[in-house]
């Protein structure tokens, strides 16, 4: 049955790209359903071997009543596509099981055979109704689908088997020059039609069967567990062929008349076959390798063979008996090991560290089985041995360390390039440059507060890093904190101590406050006499003032502590005017002592403080002119104005020594008036009123 029309050229061109599509679909996944047919194509030197199989228990029994049609398409012909592509059935008669007869003179010879057969022609069940025994349905169920799964397994292991149940082809009438789409359906009504099954091949494509993997072995008492990578040959065998040789690989022998199938769960793909054989002793070498078998039923070369032999297992491991230092140079060590031991071990290997719970490393792997002897010619201060046992497989470490010293006497080098700081909290962070012996064990710090007293043991333990924190009291006087880094290593041999390393503290506690003693006025103004902050680290000393008009005190003067009696003469004064005066000392950190106490003193001047105001009328405009007589020094002048009877208002202000008013109305009076303002904020009096007529 041709279920494909011949396409003419216009057609062709039109479909082309759309036909090469599915085409690529199809070859790269072999295209089949679960409710249908799955196809494989094998091309070989002279054919195309075609196989099958239905993918449900249903399908198979569809194809096994209704037979299965195979057709080619020719698709590419000298690399190119044919003008029109029309399928060619390649049997007349659909391909289904032969007659039970037709399978008898193969049963003997081949058991697959046999077991194909009894699948399709037997059945505990035929010619029963189940009735609507739901048991029975179920058992019916069971045995179909036992009866399904050993009749495709039968196909894949035997290609006899595989012709006798419909389920191959060859086509020896492909051609070299071409390429086919192979399509395998089942000839049944289109009520009952499943999905086809596609391959696309050519004879072209021929390859040699690829050989597996080589096995991997696992050698143990009189048994060897093996295992080789399958996966990436799932689409060309099916299952493998397990051989042995006793020997030494001149011939081998399969280990089961059986294929071995992957057994796995649905949907998982393993990535490994693994088998375990028995061995009849552990002295005999065997040999082991692996055949692939495809569907087609053809066997693959074989693998690289692996070889061995079985092995006692490591129970336990080897017991040190005794260490020697010899020379104060190297250390000999002795162990024990059952000498029948030696032919399934590798050797032995030793381990070594600095401390007991220091990282080991091996100093010697050995590969002499016999071996029960080592010389450590490069050996540490100090040592702590282990002694292993290992084979390809496993490794026994002894539990118990040996000790083994040489005398030490040398002490380490002084640590050095410490540095350190201190932060607001008084935590203190040290760190220094690490020391290089190998037997260092550890590091002691030490802290004084004076570098000429003694030095305090600051860790009671040797301190195994570089990085020290401390904390300590910054609420004190003392200023400074002192330390010392000593090394000292595994033996107790301590190294001088380092240079001493000066800290900081920082500086918490603000200043004594000074004493003002006296406050008196001579010619040159206020003289201040006080007695300094007794603080070893005070800087400067201020000194502040208030004027009887001011609000606030305000610095005059910053001076450095120089003496134990300090003067100041502040000549900014204006007499008449009583002052208030206070000193604070500030320290090197920017803390400030409290004020000192206040001293109040008056200034007796013969120029009273005060501005003699001044008018001269123009034709439009007045200009008003002032003399001020004051100490501080003057930042700007306030103008008030008021016209005929009305309140004096601020009208204006200047920074020299006029004023112009040219805003006047004739017939109006006006009254002027002014004061100064200082530079620390405070006034001058107001001057006496002048006035005007226009």
């Amino acid at each position: 049955m041709n279920l494909t029309p011949n396409l003419s050229k216009n057609d062709f061109l039109f479909l082309k790209e759309i036909f090469l599509l599915l085409l690529f679909v199809i070859c790269c996944k072999s295209l089949s359903h679960a409710e249908g047919v799955k196809v494989l194509g094998s091309p070989r030197q002279e054919a195309v071997l075609l196989r099958w199989a239905p993918m449900t228990p249903a399908v198979w029994r569809l194809g096994n009543e209704y037979g299965y049609v195979v057709e080619r398409f020719t698709v590419l012909r000298d690399g190119e596509i044919p003008d029109s592509i029309s399928g060619v059935v390649l049997r007349e008669e659909p391909l289904r099981p032969m007659e039970q007869a037709a399978w008898e003179e193969h049963i003997d010879a081949d058991k697959y055979v046999a077991i194909a057969a009894e699948c399709l022609f037997s059945s505990t069940f035929k010619g029963l109704d189940a009735g609507g025994n739901p048991h029975m349905v179920y058992k019916m169920y069971q045995e179909e689908e036992r009866r399904f799964s050993f009749a495709l397994y039968s196909a894949d292991q035997s290609m006899e088997a595989a012709r006798l149940s419909g389920l191959y082809l060859a086509d020896e009438t492909a051609q070299q020059n071409e390429k086919y789409l192979y399509r395998v359906y089942i000839d049944c009504p289109d009520s009952l039609a499943v999905d086809t099954g596609f391959v696309f091949t050519g004879l072209s494509e021929y390859q040699p069967l690829p050989k597996p993997q080589t096995p991997e072995a696992r050698w143990e008492d009189k048994k060897v567990a093996l295992s080789w990578h399958t996966r990436y040959l799932n689409h060309i065998y099916n299952s493998y062929v397990l051989e042995r040789s006793v020997d030494g690989g001149a011939s081998f022998n399969r280990l089961s008349e059986n294929a071995l199938v992957q057994i796995a769960d649905e949907g998982v793909t393993p990535d490994y076959m693994y088998r375990t054989d028995s061995l009849l002793d552990n002295s005999s070498v065997y040999y082991y390798r692996v055949r692939g078998v495809s569907a087609f039923g053809e066997v693959g070369p074989p693998s690289d063979s692996i070889f061995g032999h079985g092995r006692l297992p490591l129970t336990h491991a080897p017991m040190m008996m005794d260490k020697k230092v010899v020379d104060n140079e190297r250390v000999e060590l002795t162990w024990d090991y059952p000498d029948e031991m030696n032919p399934f071990i590798t050797g032995f290997k030793i381990y070594r560290s600095l401390g007991p719970k220091s990282r080991k490393e091996v100093i010697y792997e050995g590969v002499e089985p016999a071996q029960r002897t080592f010389v450590d010619l490069v050996p540490e201060m100090t040592n702590y041995y282990l002694v292993s046992v290992y084979n390809q497989e496993e490794e026994k470490v002894s539990l118990i360390e040996t000790y083994a010293a040489r005398v030490d006497s040398f002490p380490p080098l002084a640590p050095q390039g410490l540095a350190g700081s201190i932060d607001s909290l008084g935590v203190v962070s040290i760190n220094w440059l690490p020391n290089t012996e190998s037997d260092l064990e550890g590091y002691r710090v030490f802290i004084s507060n004076h570098p000429d007293h003694e030095f305090i043991l600051r860790t009671p333990s040797a301190f195994p890093d570089t990085v020290f924190s401390d904390v300590i009291n910054i609420h004190t006087l003392t200023r400074n904190v002192f330390y010392k880094v000593a090394a000292i290593d595994v033996r107790q041999n301590q190294s001088p101590l380092s240079e001493v390393l000066v800290l900081e503290r920082p500086d918490v506690i603000p200043p004594v406050a000074p004493r003002l003693v006296s406050a008196t006025e001579d010619k040159k103004g206020v003289i201040l006499e006080w007695v300094p902050s007794s603080s070893v680290d005070v800087a400067l000393h201020h000194v502040y003032r208030k004027g009887e008009r001011d609000t606030s005190f305000v610095r005059v003067a910053s001076l450095p502590d120089v003496t134990e009696l300090m003067k100041y003469s502040d000549p900014l004064v204006a007499g008449g005017v009583g002052y208030a005066y206070y000193v604070l000392a500030e320290d090197e950190g920017g803390l400030l002592s409290p004020a000192s106490n206040h001293r109040f003193v008056r200034v007796v001047s013969d120029a009273p403080e005060g501005i003699r105001l001044r008018l001269t009328k123009r034709i439009d405009h007045v200009v008003l002119e002032w003399d001020i007589h004051a100490v501080k020094e003057v930042q700007r002048v306030v103008v008030y104005r008021s016209e005929d009877a009305a309140p004096m208002r601020l009208y204006g202000n200047s920074e020299d020594d006029r004023f112009t008013d040219s805003k006047l109305s004739p017939g109006k009076v006006y009254h002027y008036r002014v004061n100064a303002i200082y530079d620390d904020g405070s006034s001058s009096p107001m001057s006496a009123p002048v006035k005007v007529k226009l």
